[in-house]
């Protein structure tokens, strides 16, 4: 194994390289900076000048024989031996294609040595005798994306120089040339302007995504779909950009990015690689050089498309102006470490220069192996209009290879539109193919049926079964004959009273053996029937009959008071025994009617006709085999449209429909016996009702041979749960009543493993068209609005033209139903259901789509039943929240389900706070009940606040906190959403409304409400949070404390939010710097800091375990005291080290003066100072920190004073200090994402501990306190707590 030549004095990395350092540092397995690829030489190679050649290339390329190591200052790099040209003939072994393809591969795969690794490497495959393949991989510290082409193209130069045909190359440039320029680049002032201009570019910047949902961090491999662009494209391209002014490779970023923007509503922020090499030294040394610049893209639909490309063109050029300024520290100071979160989603990269070079008497074909790590897609576009590759790279944890080949072709058809086309408006997203695709599933669904009617379909089987059981209710029976004599009667009674075509009786009556009867007679007297709920208002009821204005009201006499008393009530014992109607209705006429809830509040009325059903019920009689031996439950309440095939369904095929006593929908045991007494074959239920029916002992091993579900989403685990408890096949159906009860189909039996459950295919003669909002077809995986066509559509609202026009439009194929639902297509053109398009909201810039993650919650395991809204608390703060029924078996514990979310979902669809319900609320009909929701976690519940100081208090907790009312006396200030800068505002205003300084220290102990109010009448207020010991948070007495130590600043403040979440398990003090008061004398050294504090410890808990931790100083002085307790015989429990470092390594640092200690608390306050070079003065870092709400901004010029002298003292003690060596483990929380010039690495603690353990989390040293690190340190330090 040969030695690591990288030392101590080696040349740091240059900024290009630190990045790349750090992302292989956190996963040295990953190969995936491996960037490769090989060449096949067709032709006669002179293989002893192609060795001469790649050697001479190896030599002029010192980038090549790099190393990389951290020697404990930093990642560094050195030359060692360099890489040699391996050789394998495989012209005599089987398959030797795929035999050079396969090793290549693996070499590939495999994560490289940095340290002892030569960072390239070469091998010429032989193939045949006139084929070869040269491969080349390179891993992406030594070199970019040019580089390569600057090696390969100097390969083929030095092989044409030895075989004669060309002269020899002029040398590169030496690499030392890549250290100069980047260390030109720190040191001017050029940087400080194009940060701060990218500053302002990216102020307000979305949420960066892509077109899958999911953590867009790279794997170990990619998916790859690669294909040559034709040529009528090319040319276009080329002509276009000609006519527009422009540069051909702006044309393609731009296009790419529109077509990006479409997957992420309108709005993308894409990479764009920059060379960051034309007009500097570096231009022809191969290194690591590029960048990748985040382009924010807005589509505009109706601009002309020059004028559109133009201004992209000009952004991006005003991008590369400051394109040196690297985007690793745009994403660290603009808050995007760690987490799913990302300064950008998909890249394009366009490489004019990337084509295949030339060797003399040889064909050469280029082929790309890998360039780089793929957290989301790449769009590669390699060549220019006379020859062009396109590839997509997709992270295979997103996208699946179909996904991947779907992209590229929609990609392909979309640029082709785009450059015939004068705006894209005129572009769709899908593809001329996938749009074909869906006409054809549309026409296949065609199917003749005759033009009749539902009364005449009911009256052909009444007279074919005369004797069969028809209706059954209870113990009462009526035959099929029955049920004709009956219905004919009561319909010739209603024609008398004026009932025919388009004309409408209301019916209004409990379930009965009567109901059925009632609505028959509606449609045998030619009128349709309008089903009312007894159980509404009367005023309701009243408005609905004034729309409807209906010839008789079928009802019983203990529901007449409902109506007015000139009504034309018709009840069942005024019900003529005999009589017959005249006539029959027509295909065109009405059938029923049902008023649903309009957005306005005024019920409207669906108007449905007998084609429109009878399409409805033949197919599903047909589909599904329903016969004369099925005898179907009717449990559905007649104003919800289920209620219509229940009713019906058994009329037209000879089955015994049993209806169900009055309120048994509701009752899961009633529904269970009636299921098993009369032997049902077939039922309904709307999801919700369908698991509390499984949550029933009453429904274990009950048979039936098929269910339905409709009415809302049905889920994943319901069907699961279904199949492990019932026999029978379940159906999934989907329809609004505006389309005669359902429109689509699936079969969710008990193989089906489908998540979420699709709502399926369409039903005979209807269309499913899934568009976006121009009403353009969106292809597979794109969510869209769901458009409804075809035979079932009602004729519409009744009596208002105005909402028929606005939900009943013309668009592609015909007349439309715009349903108001958001669906995607799966591949299989099976339709997807996502929700409701009012629950789609809009988050930070990011439109959410809540039903993607209410999927990602079901998936999780966790929940039998999930849903999810948007709340807003206040004005401008939009928060997610999620209801969840804990599945059952499930270790359900509060703040698992953000846990196993966190890893499928980016942040910003992280719900803020989740609440577990025994069920979910559900409305009469069984649907959903939104508006019965409980309120989220974040607004407080509890009694009313009863004294004088808790009434202030409420008041005040509400106007600091952004709550609606006044808080309960119940309430915690930092549970609701305080933090130090609120607690610093609380305390402001209560001496503001007191005259008494109530003391940080006070609100920090005593946060509930009314503890604070007894604190504060009790005369125990007064501190001032400046004590040397204070609780953080307060937690189980019975168990070992944690005590949090704190940084440099003095303050423990800044661990709010840590002890938050360690609390409840535990109590969380923290441990303050005396110097904060003034009148206190500072310590003599570091040691008697940290014995002062190991007393205050003892003194607080005189036995048994306790825990330390602390970040920067903090850290330090853990150790300290750690050892020193462990000398008196009490070795504590967990230490941890929050990215803090020996004393030793601070030793040769200048004594910092005040401006230097104010500029560490930016630091302090969570900022990167040498971000603000500009902030000098106290006063500047004052304003700056107040500005930011922060809570140090907040303090008082005395406190200041006192951290600014902490700070300075603490400082010089550090520097004298020597450690006591621990006798224990520490765990050290380290940030990875800094310290990359100091070579600060945990190992340095070996020399003062016995057991070192290291947990790397993403993060800059100022932000291991910010909420995003304690999101990350919080689950691993309660693991170590417990563990104790």
């Amino acid at each position: 194994m040969p030695l690591c030549p990288v030392t101590p004095d080696s040349p740091p990395l240059t900024e290009a390289q630190e990045g790349l350092w750090y992302a292989q540092a956190l996963d040295p397995a990953n190969p995936i900076l491996n960037t490769g690829q090989y060449l096949e030489l067709l032709g006669p190679l002179d293989r002893d000048a192609m060795a001469a050649a790649v050697a001479r290339t190896i030599a002029e390329s010192p980038a090549l024989s790099l190393r990389f190591a951290d020697p404990g200052n930093g990642p560094r790099q050195a030359g060692g031996l360099p890489p040699m040209l391996g050789f394998a003939d495989l012209t005599v072994q089987p398959e030797p294609e795929a035999q050079a393809l396969a090793q290549m591969r693996a070499d590939s795969r495999r994560p490289l040595q940095l340290d002892r690794d030569p960072a390239a490497a070469f091998t010429l495959f032989v193939i045949a005798p006139d084929r070869h393949f040269l491969y080349e991989r390179i891993h992406h510290l030594a070199i970019d994306g040019y580089g390569m082409v600057l090696v390969t193209n100097r390969i083929a130069e030095h092989y044409a120089a030895l075989t004669g045909q060309g002269p020899a190359p002029v040398p590169f440039g030496p690499l030392s040339l890549a250290a100069e320029e980047d260390a030109a680049y720190r040191q001017s002032p050029r940087r400080a302007v194009d940060r701060d201009w990218w500053h302002r570019a990216l102020a307000d910047l979305p949420e960066a995504a892509g077109p899958a949902p999911g953590r867009a961090v790279s794997g170990h491999d990619f998916l790859r779909d690669s294909r040559t662009l034709p040529q009528s494209l090319l040319a276009r391209l080329s002509a276009q950009a000609q006519a527009c002014g422009l540069g051909w490779p702006d044309m393609l970023n731009a296009l790419a990015g529109a077509y990006l923007a479409r997957w992420t509503g309108g709005e993308a922020v894409i990479g764009l690689p920059f060379m960051a090499r034309m007009g500097r030294k570096i231009a022809q040394v191969p290194c690591m050089a590029m960048n990748v610049l985040p382009h924010r893209l807005q589509i505009d639909e109706d601009a002309a498309l020059p004028e559109w490309l133009a201004h992209q063109s000009r952004r991006m050029a005003q991008g590369r102006r400051h394109g040196l300024y690297r985007s690793e520290l745009l994403r660290r100071e603009l808050g995007l470490v760690g987490g799913t979160r990302r300064l950008y989603g998909p890249i394009v990269n366009v490489q004019p220069f990337d084509r295949a070079p030339e060797f003399p008497g040889l064909t050469v074909r280029l082929h790309i192996l890998g360039a780089g790590a793929v957290d989301d897609l790449t769009l590669t576009f390699r060549g220019d209009p006379q020859g062009m590759v396109f590839e997509v790279d997709a992270n295979p944890a997103l996208y699946t290879p179909a996904e991947v080949q779907g992209h590229g072709d929609r990609l392909v058809a979309f640029l082709t539109a785009a450059l015939e086309a004068e705006s894209l408006a005129e572009v769709p997203t899908a593809s001329p193919a996938e749009i074909a695709e869906a006409q054809a599933r549309a026409q296949a669904t065609h199917r003749p049926l005759p033009d009749t009617t539902l009364t005449a379909l009911i009256r052909a089987q009444l007279a074919a079964t005369p004797n069969a059981p028809a209706i059954r209710c209870g113990d009462r029976v009526l035959r099929f004959a029955d049920l004709d004599r009956r219905s004919a009667a009561l319909a010739h009674r209603l024609q008398a009273m004026g009932a025919g075509p388009d004309r409408i009786v209301a019916v209004a009556m409990e379930r009965s053996a009567d109901l059925p009867i009632a609505l028959l007679a509606c449609l045998r007297a030619g009128a349709a029937y309008l089903p009312l709920d007894p159980a509404h208002p009367p005023q309701r009821i009243a408005r609905i009959l004034d729309q409807a204005r209906p010839v008789a009201v079928l009802t019983t006499p203990d529901l007449a008071p409902l109506f007015a008393p000139d009504a034309p009530l018709l009840c069942p014992a005024a019900w003529p025994r005999d009589g017959e109607p005249r006539g029959e209705p027509a295909p065109g006429d009405l059938a029923y009617v049902i008023f649903t809830s309009g957005s306005t509040g005024e019920p409207k009325g669906v108007a449905i006709d007998h084609r429109a059903i009878v399409n409805r019920l033949l197919w599903m009689q047909a589909h599904y085999g329903i016969d004369a031996s099925d005898r179907i439950l009717q449990k559905t309440p007649a104003t919800f449209d289920v209620s219509v095939w229940e009713f019906f369904l058994p009329m037209i095929a000879g089955a015994e429909l049993v209806m169900a006593p009055p309120g048994a929908h509701r009752d899961p045991a009633a529904i269970a016996r009636l299921i098993r007494d009369h032997a049902i074959t077939t039922c309904h239920f709307v999801p919700s009702m369908l698991s509390a029916f499984l949550a029933s002992p009453a429904s274990e091993g009950l048979a039936m041979r098929r269910v339905f579900c409709s009415g809302e989403e049905l889920t994943a685990d319901q069907r699961d749960r279904f199949h492990d408890r019932i026999r029978a096949e379940l159906h999934n159906l989907y329809g609004p009543t505006e389309a005669a009860v359902d429109v689509s189909y699936w079969p969710a039996d008990a193989q089906d493993r489908s998540n979420p459950v699709p709502i399926g295919w369409p039903v005979w003669n209807t269309a499913l068209s899934v568009l976006d909002d121009r009403m353009r077809p969106v292809p597979p995986g794109l969510a869209g609005n769901l458009y409804l066509g075809g035979v079932q559509l009602a004729r519409g609202y009744l009596g208002r033209d105005d909402l028929t026009a606005e939900r009943f439009v013309q668009g592609p194929g015909g007349r439309l139903y715009a349903t108001g639902d958001l669906a995607r297509l799966r591949p299989d053109g099976a339709v997807i259901y996502l929700g409701r398009s009012d629950h789609q909201v809009k988050i930070r810039g990011l439109r959410i789509e809540l039903g993607e993650i209410e999927a990602a919650i079901m998936a999780t395991g966790l929940a039998r039943e999930a849903v999810v809204i948007a709340r807003e608390d206040h004005a401008g703060d939009k928060r997610l929240v999620a209801y969840v029924v804990p599945a059952a078996g499930a270790a359900w514990r509060p703040g698992l389900l953000a846990e196993r979310l966190a890893a499928s979902l980016p942040a910003y669809m992280l719900p803020a706070a989740e609440i577990a319900l025994e069920a979910l609320p559900v409305t009469a009909n069984g649907k959903l009940d939104r508006k019965a929701l409980p309120a989220p976690e974040f607004q407080a519940l509890g009694r009313a606040a009863q004294t004088a100081t808790e009434r202030l208090l409420a008041g005040l907790f509400a106007r600091i906190l952004h709550l609606p009312e006044p808080a309960p006396a119940e309430a915690d200030f930092f549970a609701l959403g305080g933090d130090s800068l609120s607690a610093v505002r609380l305390a402001q205003q209560i001496e503001a409304a007191t005259g008494r300084d109530p003391g940080l220290g006070t609100i920090f102990e005593h946060p509930v409400l009314a503890h604070l109010a007894v604190a504060l009448d009790g005369g125990r207020a007064g501190d001032d949070g400046l004590g040397p010991l204070i609780l953080l948070a307060d937690g189980d007495t019975t168990r070992a404390p944690l005590f949090l130590i704190h940084p440099a600043g003095g303050l423990a403040w800044g661990y709010r939010g840590l002890a938050r979440r360690i609390a409840a398990g535990r109590r969380v003090w923290g441990l303050q710097h005396p110097g904060l008061d003034p009148a206190r004398p500072m310590p003599a050294s570091l040691s008697a800091l940290a014995q002062d504090y190991a007393a205050r410890i003892a003194g607080q808990v005189p036995a048994g375990p306790v825990h330390l931790a602390g970040w920067s100083v903090g850290g330090i002085l853990a150790q300290e005291i750690a050892a020193i307790l462990a000398e008196g015989g009490r070795l504590p429990g967990v230490v941890a080290l929050l990215d803090s470092y020996p004393a030793e390594v601070w030793r040769d640092e200048p004594e910092p003066d005040p401006v230097t200690a104010l500029r560490a608390l930016l630091a302090i306050a969570g900022h990167d100072p040498d971000a603000h070079p500009e902030l000098d003065t106290r006063d500047a870092v004052m304003a700056f920190l107040r500005a930011g709400d922060t809570a140090l901004g907040a303090l008082p010029p005395p406190v200041l004073d006192g951290v600014v002298r902490s700070v300075i003292d603490t400082n010089r003690l550090i520097r004298q200090h020597r450690h006591r060596s621990y006798p224990g483990t520490v765990t050290h929380y380290r940030a990875a994402r800094d310290h990359a010039e100091r070579g600060l690495t945990p190992t340095l603690w070996q020399p003062h501990v016995a057991a070192l353990e290291v947990v790397d989390l993403p993060f800059l040293h100022a932000q291991m306190t910010s909420p995003e690190a304690v999101a990350l340190i919080a689950p691993d330090l309660i693991r170590r707590l417990e563990q104790g």
